[in-house]
């Protein structure tokens, strides 16, 4: 895997002090601290335990908690393995809850930070996660950005999770918390599969709110897909995401291997296979795998978001990673955004690059001899 990155440390100012709270440069946790001073400035008392953060970016909310005096019963769900390293450093006595072990976990109090780079179907999703996990009684307590979507899924929530008997406001933030009295809540207005047609061919794909793109074959991963190299041997869909793009690449001669640090885009591309009826390993990894047979081609949609802010770093890790796997005469199939630079993100991993495609604002290269230590070898 690609190493991990260096967790950094920053200052969160308390309504008693402040603390110290680590994680990953890749995380955003840090865009969020405004609603955590919110919310512990806001509580009169310590809420009833157990404690949960659906969506957790790191231990934000357990340092504040311990800080604070509250209990030490409570619970972190990340959504991806970066998010769940910066939550390890930090979660003391709280547990770190796999994503796929949320449903049977009980809590009385629950807290989502809704992030909106998350998107609207993606914040409804994470509440309802937090949601199913109290009883009737339980409280949520629900804070965003008030210019970024928080009133309009306020107003979308109590008939999924019961009335508001709290607010307040702080920080351009706002505070909402809910008593749940819904048990059977609507089922969310999405749709979970769907027919695309990927580079000329129709395949079923499975999708997730909290995913990018989540109900459409974005035009920078369709333009990719409709620019594969016709050659066969190991590949790999570095990001799966829902796995549009594994599909488009199966091919009888191809071994196809899918890698994504997101819990839910591992679990949707798998689905996504199976209702197509394709194989291909899916795995979680942090990165691209690496000690083990190198692939001939890695398709890559770098990501290039940490939260509202663009920053390239996540990108190049990802870049920098498929150069040090693929075999002597591989091939990184890439397609970029205008929003980011061939020349900032390219040029440093790889010799020769070559364009291949572009349309709707997005650019399809070929990247061949990378400039990592294996690459100065051949």
């Amino acid at each position: 895997m690609i190493p991990a990155t260096a967790l950094t440390w920053r200052r969160l100012r308390l309504p008693g002090g402040s603390v110290a709270i680590p994680s990953r440069a890749d995380q955003p946790g840090g865009e969020l601290d405004q609603e955590l001073r919110l919310l512990m400035r806001t509580l009169g008392r310590q809420p009833d335990a157990p404690l949960l953060e659906v969506a957790a970016w790191d231990a934000g909310l357990s340092i504040a908690a311990a800080d604070a005096g509250w209990s030490d019963d409570g619970m972190l769900v990340p959504l991806n393995a970066g998010a769940s390293e910066s939550c390890q450093a930090g979660a003391g006595a709280w547990t770190l809850l796999p994503l796929d072990e949320l449903l049977p976990a009980e809590a009385n109090f629950a807290v989502v930070r809704a992030s909106y780079w998350l998107g609207r179907a993606g914040a409804e999703w994470v509440v309802r996660a937090a949601a199913r996990a109290l009883p009737v009684g339980g409280l949520l307590a629900l804070l965003g950005d008030r210019a970024r979507g928080v009133e309009s899924l306020r107003r979308r929530l109590p008939p999924i999770v019961g009335p508001i008997i709290d607010r307040a406001v702080g920080e351009h933030r706002r505070l909402y918390l809910f008593e749940k009295q819904v048990e059977d809540p609507p089922p969310q207005q999405f749709a979970w599969t769907s027919t695309q047609r990927i580079a000329g061919r129709e395949f079923t794909l499975c999708q997730h709110p909290t995913l990018f793109s989540p109900a459409r074959v974005d035009p920078a991963t369709a333009l990719l897909a409709e620019n594969l190299p016709d050659r066969d041997g190991r590949w790999l869909d570095l990001g799966c995401g829902s796995g549009a793009l594994t599909v488009a690449a199966a091919r009888q001669d191809r071994t196809l291997t899918a890698v994504d640090w997101s819990y839910v885009a591992v679990e949707t591309t798998g689905r996504t296979l199976a209702a197509n009826g394709l194989e291909a390993e899916v795995r979680l990894a942090d990165g691209a795998p690496t000690g083990e047979q190198p692939f001939d081609v890695i398709l890559c949609y770098p990501p290039f978001h940490v939260g509202p802010r663009v920053d390239h770093g996540p990108a190049a890790r990802l870049i920098r990673a498929a150069g040090a796997c693929l075999a002597p005469d591989g091939e990184l199939r890439v397609v970029l955004t205008s929003a980011q630079s061939p020349r900032d993100l390219l040029q440093p991993s790889f010799r020769e690059i070559t364009p291949v495609a572009s349309a709707h604002g997005a650019q399809v290269f070929s990247c061949r001899q990378p400039t990592t230590a294996r690459g100065r070898r051949r």
